[in-house]
């Protein structure tokens, strides 16, 4: 026989071995008895520690007890409040960016927010991020209260932006009409003049000539004669050959250029004032029937309050700045208002004569040696004797 043979046959053999081996213990599992779970409690009258090595023999046979299965206990889950996007500081809560999410209740703190209703309609005191779990803490109903117990007015202010204040008046207001949280466009008119570029002047400059007389014979002293043109003008050749003086009829007219910056948020319309809490409603007092009734004071005018002259408005801090540049310019400054939710930022042009030209086709006329003048006619009213005034 050989080896090969030999360790074919050892390898059944064990093989066989395994297979005896596995049925008996398949055996013994299949006898054991099942083990209770849990363990009766014993009743109050049995003595502690003392078994009962005999059940009584009634003549009934006694029915093994119950057993009582154990299942783990779910844990407890709470729906709470969570934004679907990322919102600025100051921004108003509503239903588009809200949805709600499952937590366990051991990982929720008291201060998160269950309910979407509690959430609508409050502004974000910071910036709130995409999928961030809502608390009261990061919620404000009116903003300007928690400006004024917290930050000031800068908490009404965007984030990247700054605030400044800047006159205002009937006309450039939209007729009073702005108000806290609207946006406007800032139309900004500047005057351009010409200047003297050595002295930095507004243009046309004066001239003094100094003439020299004669001597006189007697004193030998040259007597001086002094000219002061202002403004000074240019001289020209007339056609016939004299030179001429021409002097400007008016002063130098500034060329105007109109400039816009848009989207604008007013933060304050008026000087800035503190906003007052909730007041506290008093208890109206029971009126005595045998009371003198007090008699009843005249009627006093409401006072009409001052228009507001200022107004504050939020913008990135290169519009700040050229805002200020127009206003320490004395440039003419007029507001436009938006409409809501209007945050579109169109392409503009400056606006100049040369615009206007170009813009509208605008051929200049050419010189013309006769004009149109409008017909003017004075009336004179004759009284009539009976006439009331």
């Amino acid at each position: 026989m050989g080896r090969r043979t030999i360790a074919i046959l050892f390898l059944v053999g064990g093989l066989l071995l395994l297979v005896v081996v596995a049925a008996f213990f398949l055996l013994q599992d299949g006898d054991t008895p099942d083990v209770v779970a849990n363990t009766p409690v014993p009743d109050g009258d049995a003595t502690p520690g003392v078994e009962d090595a005999q059940a009584p023999d009634n003549g009934e046979q006694t029915q093994p007890p119950e057993t009582v299965q154990q299942t783990p206990s779910a844990a407890t889950l709470i729906e709470v409040v969570v934004s679907l996007q990322t919102v600025p500081r100051g921004w108003q809560m509503t239903e588009a960016e809200l949805t709600t999410d499952m937590r366990r209740a051991e990982l929720v703190d008291e201060n998160v927010i269950v309910n979407v209703e509690d959430v609508i309609g409050k502004y974000a005191r910071t910036e709130i991020f995409q999928g961030q779990t809502l608390t009261s803490d990061v919620l404000v109903g009116d903003p300007r209260l928690a400006g004024v117990e917290e930050y000031g007015p800068s908490s009404l202010i965007p984030a990247g932006f700054v605030a400044q204040a800047v006159p205002m008046n009937r006309l450039s207001s939209v007729g009073y009409s702005l108000a806290a949280g609207d946006f406007v466009d800032v139309m900004v008119n500047f005057y351009v003049s010409e200047v003297d570029p050595e002295f930095q002047t507004l243009l046309e400059n004066s001239a003094v000539f100094f003439l020299e007389g004669e001597p006189d014979e007697e004193t030998g002293e040259t007597q001086r004669t002094i000219f002061l043109l202002d403004p000074f003008g240019r001289f020209e050749n007339l056609p016939n050959g004299d030179l001429t003086l021409l002097t400007p009829a008016e002063r130098q007219r500034p060329m105007r250029v109109a400039m816009l910056i848009q989207a604008a948020k007013v933060i304050q319309v008026g000087p800035w004032t503190e906003i007052e809490g909730p007041a506290v409603p008093t208890e109206t007092p029971t009126p005595d029937p045998e009371a003198t009734p007090t008699p009843e004071a005249g009627i006093i005018p409401t006072q009409t309050p001052t228009p507001s002259d200022v107004v504050l408005l939020a913008l990135s801090p290169q519009q700040q700045l050229l805002l200020k540049y127009a206003v320490e310019s004395s440039a003419d400054v007029d507001y436009a208002l938006r409409g809501v939710d209007n945050g579109q930022i169109f392409g503009v042009e400056n606006v100049d004569i040369n615009y206007l030209l170009q813009r509208f086709n605008i051929e200049v006329p050419l010189d013309f040696e006769f004009t149109v003048e409008p017909v003017l006619v004075t009336v004179t009213p004759i009284p009539v004797e009976g006439a009331e005034e």
